[in-house]
């Protein structure tokens, strides 16, 4: 006699995954997502840290493009909001030549110009913390604390 049932019939074991061979599926995603997470996070403040010294160069350019035209850097301590205003926004003076430089409105809140970590960048001209630099031009870093070894500026 010849078994005449369907072939799903025939095989009755259920197919699938056990509990056991989810755990270990689980326990080694969360192992490597445990191992790469900090690397991931290391990777994202460098980028944030370029970003704000490529902003603090352009800026220096911009800031000698002034001084060439004015003999002089903007004298201002603190803040970058005004020195901004005097590098994009057009004086009447006949030796401006700007805009000296232009940023997207999302990096600029209330008239300042914000770092990666939305702080403003500070300013000081004349200083003499650094011989190496006529001008401060810095960001206070991920900690936001002037004065900090994650301090990033121009010097």
């Amino acid at each position: 006699m010849v078994n005449r049932k369907p072939g799903w019939l025939l095989n009755n074991k259920r197919q699938g995954f056990s509990l056991v061979e989810i755990l270990i599926v689980l326990a080694i995603g969360t192992i490597l997502a445990g191992l790469l997470l900090p690397a991931i996070q290391k990777a994202r403040e460098r980028g944030l840290v370029t970003k704000a010294q490529a902003t603090i160069i352009a800026v220096e350019t911009a800031l000698s493009l002034y001084e060439n035209d004015f003999g002089d850097y903007p004298t201002h301590s603190g803040t970058f909001r005004e020195v901004l205003e005097i590098l994009t926004e057009e004086t009447g003076n006949p030796r401006w030549k700007g805009p000296y430089l232009r940023f997207k409105e999302k990096n600029i809140q209330d008239g300042e110009l914000l770092d990666p970590w939305k702080e403003p960048y500070r300013y000081q001209y004349p200083q003499e913390v650094h011989l190496s630099t006529p001008f401060l031009l810095f960001s206070c870093g991920p900690d936001r604390k002037k004065g900090t070894a994650d301090d990033t500026g121009n010097w």
